[in-house]
């Protein structure tokens, strides 16, 4: 009998376990890494995990990276080789992990003739995935995954620098025409797809149900019901300006860049949110301490003692902590006409290797990771969207789903660069204005004119 554990790689090259099983349950074999040029093992060593397996009796699979390996000309032609995101990992002894790894083991045991190597890495950083991948990739090829997972921003940069494979002709029709409406554009560059999405995250509103008998949907409706509303008004990870503000400032019909693509705000909806900022103010509802949230969960304990009762959060916040409050509502932010408006984000499966029999091998495996039953379990154990409507459509929490089904229709991909140009910056500049006193109007002519 196997029991799956974590191994961390230590300083110098670590083993490659292969864990394929076979049916009478003999363990996996071990060979070690082969093709890595020293520099880049020692620094993939310094910060992978690898997925392996102990004994029963608690011994380990010997570990024959001791040594620098002696370079192979090819690599194992039945290996399958997959990096795992550090931030996409379930915590330990989770059910989200062992839901994990055992759709792991499943494919080792249907596949029993494929070599499959799972190492967990961080997303960015030395030894990130990405700048693994541009480090290894020139000098040894034979280092990389053959599929990994990677955030939009991330695919963005691979795929210009020529380090991922487009998609289009490699993925089976059934996935791509189950994907949620709207999704497969997070995968797409210029038309092209670059990268299948898996786990989706969104923005939105909770609000606790005791206090409120309907959503408030519109700023009029915020206004006249003055809740206790906490969101991050301060520009947080990966955006110079707030998720809730620019979301609205969207929705109002603004843009970030004009038609040449040079940063610009609309003048019309720059003062349509200015106004509910500067009308808020002035009935309470919002001060300057709200420029000190920047991220969704830091304010949580106080919604769930009762200092406030409507907070903005995303799908993976949500999930974490909702526990902690029930009998609350789900809505989408509050905007000027109460038209829902939310952003779309998520982790997607991208191609690295071009040999043609290692892609048949990874398109085994991610049918296998994308069958809806699976997809839909281990989504909704990670506390993120499946990609599949319908994965989607099989959660158990099938509020949740049919709140999220409903506003993923209404989901803008917002592109990093202009989430952080220099109109992002003015918006989130303006806002500060405004929740510090300054008059809307006097706020919006010194965005504008930052821009000049």
């Amino acid at each position: 009998m196997w029991r799956r554990v974590i191994v961390v790689a230590g300083a110098g090259l670590l083993a490659a376990v292969a864990a394929s099983a076979c049916g009478s349950g003999a363990p996996a074999s071990v060979e070690a890494p082969r093709g890595l040029e020293p520099t880049i093992a020692a620094q993939a060593a310094s910060t992978e995990t690898l997925i392996s397996s102990r004994s029963a009796d608690g011994a380990l699979p010997d570990q024959a990276a001791q040594a620098t390996p002696t370079p192979q000309p090819t690599r194992d032609p039945l290996r399958i080789q997959l990096w795992w995101p550090d931030e996409l990992y379930p915590k330990a002894d989770t059910d989200a992990e062992r839901v994990l790894l055992d759709q792991f083991d499943g494919f080792r045991q249907t596949y029993a003739t494929y070599n499959f190597e799972v190492r967990r890495k961080r997303a960015s950083g030395l030894g990130g995935i990405l700048p693994t991948l541009r480090t290894a990739l020139p000098v040894a090829p034979r280092a990389v995954p053959d599929l990994t997972l990677m955030r939009r921003s991330d695919m963005l940069a691979a795929a210009t620098e020529g380090l991922i494979v487009p998609l289009e002709d490699w993925l089976p029709t059934d996935i791509l025409n189950g994907l949620v409406p709207g999704t497969r554009a997070l995968g797409e560059i210029d038309g092209v797809l670059y990268g299948l999405p898996y786990v989706l995250n969104i923005y939105h509103v909770v609000y606790r149900s005791s206090v409120f008998d309907e959503p408030l949907l519109s700023f009029d409706d915020v206004l006249d019901q003055a809740p206790e509303y906490l969101f991050p008004a301060g520009a947080g990870t990966g955006t110079l300006v707030s998720w809730t503000v620019l979301l609205q400032y969207l929705a109002a019909g603004g843009a970030l860049v004009d038609a040449g693509g040079n940063p610009a705000l609309d003048r019309n909806a720059l003062l349509a949110v200015l106004d509910y900022y500067e009308r808020a103010v002035a009935l309470g509802i919002f001060d300057p301490a709200l420029l000190d949230y920047t991220q969704f969960d830091v304010y949580w304990d106080a919604f769930e003692a009762g200092e406030a009762n409507m907070v903005m959060v995303d799908t993976a916040t949500y999930f974490k902590r909702r526990e902690d409050v029930p009998n609350v509502g789900l809505a989408p932010v509050p905007t000027h006409d109460g038209d829902s408006l939310t952003a779309l984000d998520g982790w997607m499966w991208v191609l690295t290797t071009q040999d043609p029999d290692h892609q048949r091998q990874a398109r085994a495996f991610l049918s296998w990771m994308m069958r809806i039953n699976q997809h839909s379990t281990l989504t909704e154990a990670l506390g993120m969207l499946p990609s599949q409507l319908g994965a989607l459509r099989l959660w158990d929490d099938s509020e949740y789903a049919a709140f999220a089904q409903d506003l993923l229709a209404t989901a803008r991909i917002i592109p990093a660069a202009q989430r952080n140009n220099a109109a992002a910056v003015a918006l989130e500049s303006a806002l500060s204005d405004v929740l510090n006193g300054t008059p809307a109007l006097q706020a919006a002519e010194d965005a504008l004119a930052s821009l000049d």
